[in-house]
């Protein structure tokens, strides 16, 4: 049970007495412990890096359940002991079933800004126009924002030639 749950229970809780005391009691004691379950914290996902989350997903794709998706990462993990992948489960196995279990998020990867030169008075940025799918070295201004992407992954970066 969850704590919206728990909350919609409560609420709808009354005293059925003939004796009008007792409901009252009874109805301090549901407002009293409602009060105490809405100040409960939510519990938080787990977070899981992006190579987890794709395979998950692949795994998803095929029709696997949760059980065979944590069965495949372990054969996959011994049979592509480098993957990096598998380097990664071999150390968080018992977070990446958690996460299975009861929910995860994708870890966001940091984005980069790739300045070439910026001395104050010129200021050229590494952006990607997206009407040709190029990547330029251009005189930076905020005339751009919205039309390039200027913030890249570090995965983006090394791409490049």
């Amino acid at each position: 049970m969850i704590k919206q749950e728990l909350i919609g229970i409560l609420e709808g809780l009354e005293g059925d007495s003939f004796i009008e005391k007792y409901n009252e009691g009874y109805d301090k004691a549901v407002r009293d412990c409602l009060i105490a379950v809405k100040q409960l914290d939510e519990p938080k996902k787990t977070v899981l890096p992006k190579k987890a989350d794709d395979f998950i997903k692949e795994g998803e794709g095929l029709g696997s359940d949760k059980v065979d998706i944590i069965d495949s990462a372990i054969s996959f993990a011994r049979a592509m002991p480098n993957d990096e992948f598998s380097l990664w489960f071999k150390s968080n196995r018992d977070l990446f079933v958690d996460a299975l279990a009861n929910g995860y998020e994708v870890e966001n990867e940091p984005l980069y800004y790739v300045d070439v030169i910026n001395d104050g008075a010129v200021h050229k940025r590494l952006i990607l126009d997206h009407e040709n799918g190029k990547h330029n070295i251009v005189g930076w201004s905020d005339n751009l924002i919205g039309l390039v992407q200027e913030m890249f992954t570090e995965q983006e970066i090394k791409a490049i030639d």
